[in-house]
């Protein structure tokens, strides 16, 4: 879709006017979803009245995730502390290379305070809700975005990824979220997390994901860990072994699984035999993952200390244990991730991608909390299987796989080597072939004029 529309601006078919206008309209008559938070209606026009009609997204409308930098334009993050402050100086990298391919940014969409949780909700904005069933949510933190794309708002709009937020709202919005190898989208702007924290591209369809992918894969300045464009292959390329485990943590819903379970059987009638391992990972990564981002969130916001009481609860409470970290406990964390990583890269070897369901729980609701249980298991770190992937660095891929028994999709996750993004691309394009998804949710049309 994304390419055609662009075809069309460039060949004159298409006023990018036209396309800006369509995006907001549609964003006018979606305003129960709370997906947007923030738009630039008149500067969007203006820019689309003087377009050069050139560029791989030629005049495309895109939504902005409001942790984002938008040149000109407050990042809130969500948080009151930042409602009130100065407009940023620079676009962040994604958001850059998305204007200079010929995208207009025309809005914000919503996030959770600093991201720091999997539900769409902030005291500044409120609640997202998730298209498919309003009472739930759309997954966090790029839920904003996955709400508005799934609703087709807009053909494009940024989403990020420290610890599944590429993934999971895809998973819950039935779109394709894929969180590259980290470094491959160099970063201009260090995130609070320093070392989890990627942006990512979330679409309706894999082709989709591959044009806008195409713009933004590439090395920054400054940014120690981003890798050459050319050192990331990315074009989707079929494995040539599938492994699958039920789950990285301790149980799993039985809706969930068994739409997991009947993925795995399309994919062996398909032709592809599917190798059932022991999982790579478990609760103790998930641990280290959390002692590491909530020592560098608390570090971050150190500064504000004498405001943390005008945060959410969600941040506060990882405030809290954050500051309880010891640079010993931080540190065995880190080394732990050799561990882990290591531990995948045996899994992992040529050829091979890991599947598993993107999250354990059914979908949550829009105000949250998230969930405590999956299966007959409580255990509070049990909703996604995401964050491994963020604490080795690993591409991971999520597609939908089906709905749960709310009528809210679930998704299926590919993990892939580092550096071989294409082949989790390359199943999650030869699902699309044999398992084929809605490309918005009921009641809603594929963004076009």
């Amino acid at each position: 879709m994304l390419a055609e529309i662009a075809h069309q601006v460039r060949s004159g078919v298409v006023d990018p006017v036209d396309l800006v206008n369509e995006s907001l309209r549609r964003i006018q008559a979606a305003k129960e979803l709370n997906a947007v938070v923030a738009v630039y209606a008149e500067e969007a026009l203006e820019t689309a009245r003087a377009h050069s009609r050139q560029g791989a997204l030629a005049g495309l409308p895109l939504l902005v995730k409001d942790m984002a930098r938008v040149k000109g334009h407050v990042t809130t993050s969500g948080s009151r502390l930042y409602v009130d402050a100065a407009p940023d100086e620079v676009d962040d990298t994604v958001v850059e290379r998305l204007r200079a391919a010929g995208a207009i940014v025309i809005g914000r969409t919503n996030s959770p305070e600093f991201g720091a949780t999997a539900f769409t909700s902030n005291s500044v904005f409120g609640a997202t809700r998730n298209p498919w069933n309003t009472e739930k949510s759309p997954g966090g933190s790029s839920g904003g975005s996955a709400a508005a794309l799934a609703a087709g708002l807009s053909p494009l709009a940024t989403t990020s990824d420290g610890g599944g937020s590429v993934r999971g709202p895809a998973a819950s919005s039935g779109l394709v979220g894929y969180k590259p190898t980290m470094g491959a989208i160099g970063r201009n702007v260090l995130p609070r997390w320093i070392e989890f924290s990627t942006q990512g591209t979330t679409c309706a369809s894999v082709a989709d994901v591959i044009t806008e992918a195409s713009v933004t894969l590439g090395e920054a300045r400054g940014d120690f860990l981003s890798v050459p464009r050319d050192g990331v292959h990315f074009q989707p390329v079929m494995p040539t072994r599938v492994v699958a485990c039920r789950t990285f943590r301790t149980d799993v819903d039985p809706d969930i699984e068994e739409n997991f379970e009947r993925t795995i059987s399309a994919i062996e009638a398909s032709g592809i035999s599917v190798e059932r391992i022991d999982a790579p990972s478990d609760n103790d990564t998930i641990w280290n993952w959390f002692v590491i981002s909530t020592a560098e969130l608390t570090q971050s916001l150190r500064h504000e200390e004498h405001r943390w009481d005008q945060l959410s609860d969600y941040v506060q409470a990882q405030l809290r244990f954050g500051a309880t970290v010891t640079i010993d406990q931080y540190i065995a964390a880190q080394r732990k991730r050799h561990e882990v990583s290591a531990r995948f890269d045996d899994v992992l070897t040529a050829g091979t991608v890991l599947v598993t369901p993107t999250a354990n729980a059914r979908s949550w609701p829009a105000e949250g909390p998230l969930p405590t249980r999956a299966g007959k298991t409580e255990d509070p770190m049990i909703t996604l299987n995401t964050p491994d992937a963020n604490l080795t660095g690993h591409p991971a891929v999520s597609v939908p796989m089906g709905l749960d028994e709310h009528g809210v999709p679930s998704g299926i996750q590919i993990t892939a080597p580092r550096f071989q993004d294409g082949l989790a691309l390359g199943l999650a394009a030869h699902l699309e072939k044999i398992q084929p998804w809605a490309l918005t949710a009921p009641g809603y049309t594929q963004f076009s004029l």
